[in-house]
């Protein structure tokens, strides 16, 4: 009489497919918690950069009063001037301190714990140099280059 075996698998392997299956789905899943965490600081830079811009196309209109925000941003909180935008008649200062405290609220939306700073090397008028920083927390998965915060700067000759 012949004895057969019986077709299938041992629990041995099946518990090796098992493993081999949950390595191959763990990298994976790390490759795209990675690629979703760069996914997120390139939006957080897009955002910093879009702030930035405007504050490029914006700021030379208001060349004279700079130093006089550099002032105003190092003593929070800042008054609304949202009347400003409401069509009302506004001087160049509150209509300059109009659009820093809308670039401050927009950073603080788009990003964690976002704000910008303005620092003026030298004078704030010609021939000095303009320093505008957009910084926030983006996590820790990313190194932070500006003293533990993540940070978009332009150095602008004034």
């Amino acid at each position: 009489m012949l004895r057969t075996r019986a077709q299938g698998f041992s629990l041995l392997e099946v518990n090796i497919a098992m493993a081999v299956l949950a390595l191959g789905l763990g990298s994976m899943m790390a490759t795209y918690l990675s690629v979703g965490y760069r996914v997120q600081y390139g939006y957080q830079q897009q955002q910093a950069q879009l702030v930035i811009q405007q504050m490029v196309a914006v700021l030379p209109v208001y060349a004279e009063q700079l130093a006089w925000l550099q002032t105003q941003s190092a003593q929070p909180p800042l008054a609304d001037n949202a009347h400003c935008w409401r069509g009302q008649v506004c001087d160049k200062r509150q209509m300059l301190l109009a659009w820093w405290v809308y670039w401050q609220a927009y950073l603080a939306q788009h990003l964690p714990d976002g704000h910008c700073l303005l620092a003026c090397q030298g004078p704030c008028l010609s021939g000095g140099s303009l320093q505008l920083q957009v910084r926030w927390h983006g996590g820790s998965y990313i190194s932070a280059a500006c003293d533990g915060w993540h940070c978009l700067t332009l150095d602008w000759p004034l």
